[in-house]
């Protein structure tokens, strides 16, 4: 084995003497040994062997409220996409304040209807190889929509909006900003969709082809657990008018009423929102319906 140094993060990992190309297995960087220089290709994440419907239901049986056979429902498809990804290395920093700086790897899709459900996704750094043609006839393959300067100018701004919100936090001026970003190469990466049937309906679900997390999982919510939530938001909002009253009373005005009201029933629409609807949507690796980034989105 033989130690090399990243020509990017300077990170030092060690490789087989036999290598002649290695990845960074921190920043993704792809260069040659012997001379440290860094090959901008076109790469692929190997899709998991396991079943990916598998996965998904055995997932959605741990969800609260789920039915308790939707292991055994019918899958009615399963197809393989293969989503477009530019990859950065990014690092910035404040020019004044030593504290607010970002290091960060990120992926941008750049083409196919799954590109808004994998914005922002955490996509991993390590496991990429070199493209092969035959990934092609693998699924449904999709071209770019966008070009690497215009990734490029969204992950820029992303850096710089992390930097500003870190340095907002921390109350202290940003000034000028020290901004590195890298293209990594493109990646096509695989996402599974699969849909299945139970009571009559029809589910679409996402999965990572990679190592098999829901993306984005749906599955019915029983009555039974439908009918607690609903108990249960009422009851949020009956307890804080109850302590609100109380409130009131001891101080002889109604603000302390209205306070609890206000907070009880953004209590309750939490609740209602999960739990009184008849199908939920969840995932493994996103927080849904929010932003789930190394940054805020701009």
């Amino acid at each position: 084995m033989m130690e090399v140094t990243c020509p990017t993060c300077s990170a030092t990992f060690k490789v087989p003497d036999t290598v002649s190309v290695a990845t960074c297995p921190y920043c993704g960087t792809t260069f040659r040994v012997k001379t440290s220089e860094e090959l901008i290709e076109h790469f692929f994440f190997p899709p998991i062997k396991e079943d990916p419907a598998g996965k998904l239901l055995k997932f959605l049986s741990r969800q609260y409220g789920a039915p308790a056979d939707i292991t055994g429902a019918k899958v009615t498809k399963k197809e393989l996409h293969w989503i477009p990804v530019y990859f950065f290395y990014l690092h910035g920093k404040s020019g004044s304040k030593e504290t607010v700086e970002e290091v960060c790897f990120l992926g941008i899709p750049a083409g196919s209807p799954l590109k808004v459900l994998m914005h922002n996704y955490p996509f991993p750094v390590r496991g990429k190889r070199f493209f092969e043609e035959s990934v092609v006839k693998k699924g449904k393959y999709y071209e770019p929509e966008m070009t690497k300067e215009q990734a490029e100018a969204i992950a820029r701004s992303n850096l710089e909006t992390a930097l500003k919100w870190e340095a907002k936090g921390e109350g202290s001026r940003i000034g000028d900003l020290e901004l590195e970003v890298k293209f990594l190469g493109l990646v096509h990466y695989p996402v599974w969709e699969v849909h299945y049937e139970y009571g009559g309906q029809t589910f679409r679900n996402y999965v990572d082809g990679t190592d098999g997390r829901v993306v984005r999982g749906e599955y019915p919510l029983m009555s039974e657990a439908r009918k607690k939530a609903t108990i249960l938001g009422f009851g949020v909002i009956g307890g804080s008018i109850l302590i609100g009253l109380i409130a009131a009373t001891a101080t002889g005005n109604g603000i302390g009423l209205l306070g609890a009201l206000v907070a009880g029933v953004a209590g309750a629409a939490g609740i209602f929102s999960k739990g009184s609807v008849s199908k939920r949507v969840v995932s493994e690796v996103m927080r849904v319906g929010k932003e789930n980034a190394y940054f805020r989105t701009v």
